[in-house]
């Protein structure tokens, strides 16, 4: 019996370490154990004993899965980890201001990402004939999104 409390201890940590360590490892490593322990319970006890375990196990794993996740939202740790406030139907992003066509200088050497100067704030920036050289003047050419893609002003 001292295994199986033993597994199915180690188990519940593991997937409760899976909760701060995202990546599916320590997950399928507890969820191992968890089998592991009902299937040592079946092993050692019987059938009637090793469904009992199963049905408890389960029980427990979904209970406390339930309690954490209505739980966690409220700890200073869960506020750290989840978003502030969602988005309605009706809500709609920023506009970004349009940047083509306006000119800038190049913060840093464009070889060809860098930064630079447009509208009077740091942009990140792609230069679109390769190298430019820090502090040239340059235009804006195209933004798609985030991507933002300048050439050297002539």
């Amino acid at each position: 019996m001292d295994a199986i409390l033993l597994l199915a201890g180690v188990g519940f940590v593991l997937l409760l370490t899976e909760m701060f360590l995202p990546g599916g490892v320590l997950g399928l490593l507890g969820a191992l154990a968890l089998v592991g322990a009902i299937g040592l319970g079946y092993a050692r006890f019987g059938a009637l004993t090793g469904t009992v375990l199963l049905c408890a196990l389960g029980t427990v794993t979904l209970a406390g899965f339930c309690a954490w996740m209505a739980i966690l939202p409220r700890t200073s740790v869960g506020r750290r980890l989840t978003l502030g406030r969602t988005l309605d139907a009706g809500d709609t992003l920023p506009a970004s201001t349009p940047l083509v066509g306006i000119e800038g200088i190049a913060l840093t050497p464009l070889r060809p990402a860098g930064k630079a100067l447009i509208a009077e704030r740091r942009v990140d920036v792609v230069a679109e004939g390769g190298f430019i050289e820090i502090h040239s003047p340059i235009v804006v050419i195209a933004s798609e999104g985030v991507r933002v893609v300048v050439r050297k002003k002539a």
